[in-house]
């Protein structure tokens, strides 16, 4: 139980960190894809089985990316009038706690889908049409009207006090998911279903005001003193806090309703070429926000909708598994990366992140061609996400570090953020430590200190 346990939070507390390198619903594809890939290597699923889940995963949990959290967390910290804890203190925990239940919740009510076979293709197709009527109407009914200063929606979990009041989605991704678990309970009568996204909703509630509750004691108290304080980035404990907790939530919920014990479902595909357009659908925007293109800036102030594509295709195509595990995700975190160079206007920085670029995704293409060979494992797959990842934050770290000039000598210029990027190689080797075990113990080779 224990192992089945920390895999998954572990992953997700790696994907986290990591996400917050990149932001956004991209960003928020890593952790989706860590803690699909380690559920279904613990469950024993193999190849493609473990790689649609990890899929599936990947797009539910980008969709509570769309949310914004910077302002709300700024209620819970953020000092009024130079007393701490604010009054909006508890107000800005219970926002995250509204926001971090529908993320997770979200993603573990279509993991749990994707672990069943009750759900045909045509059902699959109108079910997300109708989750989407259901987000516009939540939107509209929680989150708007929105014109600052004058109007604001009753029910705000940003600060109407900024600058520029964030807008905010949760209420739509509410209906949504509740609309979800309705049709899974009410029509399917798919109670795994049902108290897996009950436990998605109460690791995320936890996890995210937990997070914030460490971030603003941390920030505030100085707990270890000022020498270990310069080092610490409570921002990234806030976040990574959030990982595990979700993570572990998860992996217990995926026990606790026998989802673990479930073998893969068989599923009825839709046709192959529905696989090449709803790819180009989603990589089209993703390439043109990303590159700042200028028909594509209206998209850029919407939600990711084209997500949902991603989401379907996970869900009932034969391709989407190892594009949505290898390329879709290595593209979305490289792509950010390049552009974060190209901002920092590096020229020898962006042309190692382009080329970088480049030969993940023909690497990434290589595995994908494997798996259809059958020839890549789901652990290869697991330790390209978790090392390619961890070595793209590295990518977009290192540049402005080594090539900003800066009298301090180098390593006090890492600062906090080295002290995270050492974290992440930790985290890295922790999380691969369960595979190279398995490949020595298969080969015969010894794995401990040997008897004598």
């Amino acid at each position: 139980m224990v192992k089945l346990v920390l895999l998954p939070a572990l992953a997700m507390c790696l994907g986290w960190g990591i996400r917050g390198q990149f932001g956004g619903e991209t960003g928020a594809m890593v952790p989706g894809a860590l803690v699909g890939l380690a559920l279904a290597l613990l469950s024993g699923w193999r190849g493609k089985d473990a790689l649609r889940l990890a899929a599936v995963a990947t797009f539910a949990c980008s969709l509570g990316g769309m949310m914004t959290y910077g302002q709300t967390i700024g209620l819970v910290q953020n000092p009024a009038q130079g007393q701490y804890p604010p009054p909006t203190y508890w107000w800005g925990l219970l926002g995250l706690a509204v926001k971090g239940g529908v993320w997770i919740g979200i993603t573990s009510a279509f993991l749990a889908i994707a672990a069943s076979d009750r759900y045909r293709p045509r059902e699959v197709v109108f079910l997300l049409l109708g989750l989407l009527g259901l987000f516009v109407v939540g939107v509209y009914l929680l989150n708007r009207p929105h014109h600052p200063p004058d109007a604001l929606p009753p029910i705000y979990f940003s600060d109407p006090r900024s600058a520029k009041p964030r807008v905010e989605w949760w209420g739509g991704l509410w209906f949504a998911l509740l609309g979800l678990m309705v049709y899974m309970g009410a029509v399917k009568k798919h109670r795994q279903g049902v108290a897996m996204a009950l436990w998605g909703v109460l690791a995320g509630a936890i996890g995210f005001s937990l997070g914030e509750v460490l971030q603003a004691w941390g920030t505030h108290q100085i707990p270890f003193g000022e020498a270990v304080h310069r080092w610490l980035d409570w921002w990234k404990v806030m976040e990574m806090t959030f990982g595990f907790v979700a993570g572990a939530g998860l992996s217990i919920g995926w026990k606790v309703t026998g989802l673990s014990r479930e073998a893969p479902p068989r599923i009825v595909h839709w046709h192959p070429r529905l696989d090449d357009l709803t790819m180009l659908l989603w990589v089209l925007p993703v390439l043109a926000t990303d590159m700042g293109l200028s028909w594509a800036e209206t998209l850029g102030s919407l939600p990711a909708f084209w997500m949902v594509f991603g989401l379907l295709g996970s869900l009932l195509g034969r391709g989407w598994a190892p594009f949505g595990v290898g390329v879709a995700v290595t593209l979305a975190s490289a792509s950010d990366t390049v552009r974060y160079l190209t901002d920092e206007k590096a020229l020898f920085a962006f042309v190692w992140g382009f080329v970088g670029l480049v030969v993940l995704l023909f690497i990434a293409a290589y595995l994908s061609a494997l798996w259809y060979r059958r020839q890549a494992p789901a652990s290869t797959w697991w330790l390209w996400t978790v090392w390619v990842q961890t070595g793209l934050t590295w990518v977009k770290y290192l540049p402005p570090v080594l090539l900003t000039p800066d009298e301090r000598n180098w390593f006090v210029r890492w600062g906090s953020g080295g002290v995270v990027e050492v974290s992440f190689l930790m985290l890295a080797a922790v999380l691969s430590l369960p595979v190279w075990w398995r490949a020595a113990v298969r080969e015969g080779r010894p794995v401990g200190p040997s008897e004598g």
